[in-house]
């Protein structure tokens, strides 16, 4: 009985051991555990400030702390497109029937529009015709110059001069070589910078003089760009009309073309009734203006037949006088 209770006894303390040697490594794990979840939950709050902040502080420019990005830069600030070098011309034909009034109103007209005439041609009637009398018609020619923002309403101002049956106008591109001209020009003058720095340096005359010769030639060079850049301008600036104008007794139909063909045959009988009445006058002031040579050529056409016939006169006078001296001698 007593050895049943001393082994009842001895398996309840084996049992209460292994009971606290559980316990305890149950603490022990789980303490890890609510320490780890605690500096979690704090990380945040205690975590120092992140390093590319820190980094970032230490630019010079475009990321310092604290400062605002940059926007975004503008069609502006992105850089200024070059403009266009474009050379506007136009050739015109203007048809007056008031010629002197029509001379005046073209320096009327390019002087309103800020433009001037370059060079000018007018043809009045031909004084050798004036004073046989015939009607000849005049014309002019000019070349104007005005400002290209004012080219297309100086085109339409013609119109005010008189009747406009033909209009071309041509447009050149010269963009590419404007601006080609353009580096090369600042090329060369940084290459003369460079030299006038070397001209400064030389030490021997034989460098000095190799020096001037180079800048001699640089600056011919430049001289040139600069004078075609300057022509450039001067016509894209500037846009040109070549003008001719002429005097007519009736304007030119502008819409011929689209008349029926009865009409058109009108139109072309007219013309030529009108064409023939103007030559038939041409004709009569032609014989009236060489009438008095006419006479002249008359007189002495005259006088050169009479001055004939008085010689044959006198040489059939000879021949009848002679006749009967050759009769006697036979006798």
């Amino acid at each position: 009985m007593k050895k049943t209770l001393a082994l009842f006894l001895a398996l309840l303390m084996l049992l209460s051991l292994c009971a606290c040697g559980a316990s305890a490594k149950g603490g022990d794990s789980t303490a890890p555990q609510a320490a780890s979840m605690d500096m979690m939950v704090e990380a945040p709050a205690a975590a120092p400030e992140p390093a590319p902040v820190e980094d970032s502080a230490a630019l010079p420019a475009g990321g310092l702390a604290g400062e605002t990005a940059p926007a975004e830069p503008s069609a502006g600030d992105a850089g200024q497109i070059d403009p266009d070098k474009i050379i506007y011309s136009a050739d015109v034909t203007v048809e007056t029937t008031a010629f002197d009034e029509a001379v005046a109103g073209v320096a009327a007209l390019i002087g309103d529009y800020g433009g001037w005439i370059e060079s000018s041609s007018v043809n009045d009637a031909n004084y050798y015709s004036r004073a046989r009398g015939y009607a000849s018609s005049r014309s002019a020619s000019y070349t104007l110059r005005v400002p290209s923002e004012k080219f297309a309403q100086l085109m339409s101002g013609l119109s005010e001069l008189g009747n406009v049956p033909y209009t071309h106008t041509y447009t050149e591109n010269v963009t590419a070589q404007y601006y080609d001209v353009q580096a090369r020009l600042t090329a060369y003058q940084a290459q003369e910078t460079r030299l006038l720095e070397m001209l400064e340096k030389a030490q021997t005359v034989e460098d000095v003089i190799s020096i001037e010769e180079k800048l001699t030639e640089l600056r011919y060079q430049i001289e040139s760009l600069q004078s075609t850049l300057t022509n450039y301008d001067r016509q894209v600036n500037y846009s040109t009309v070549y003008l001719s104008l002429e005097e007519v007794q009736e304007y030119t139909p502008q819409t011929e073309q689209q008349l029926s063909y009865g009409r058109q045959l009108v139109l072309a009988l007219q013309r030529g009734l009108r064409g023939f009445r103007d030559g038939l006058g041409d004709l009569i002031l032609a014989l009236a203006a060489a009438l008095p040579t006419l006479i002249v050529l008359a007189v002495l056409i005259v006088l050169a037949v009479l001055g004939l016939k008085k010689r044959r006169a006198r040489r059939k006078a000879k021949k009848a006088a002679a006749v009967p001296k050759e009769d006697k001698k036979e006798e």
